[in-house]
């Protein structure tokens, strides 16, 4: 990438086109998570980090399967893209920061 600057367009595209991307990228999101959320799989702060209300449950299933050393795949590869597309500007700021 250019001037190591991710930008939303490309981390999206990543997340469509690439396992290894989307399964990190869950990964960093939940822990951005507080410990709170983490235990409970919700989500309970405003902040702007981590999943959102409507896919803390799954999404936190999803990373701590993935954390296991397990990989997505079938219908859990679909769902977790298509819920992840939307946090393409969160985890650009994440890789921008690193």
């Amino acid at each position: 990438m250019a001037d190591n600057k991710y930008t939303k367009e490309y981390i999206r595209k990543m997340l469509q086109e690439n396992q290894t991307w989307l399964e990190k990228g869950i990964v960093a999101l939940y822990y951005k998570q507080t410990e709170d959320e983490m235990a409970s799989k919700d989500t309970h702060h405003r902040n702007g980090c981590g999943f959102n209300v409507a896919d803390a449950k799954y999404l936190s299933y999803v990373a701590e399967y993935i954390l296991s050393g397990k990989g997505l795949s079938g219908a859990h590869l679909e769902k977790a893209r298509g819920k992840m597309l939307k946090y393409s500007g969160q985890l650009a700021r994440i890789a921008n920061k690193g």
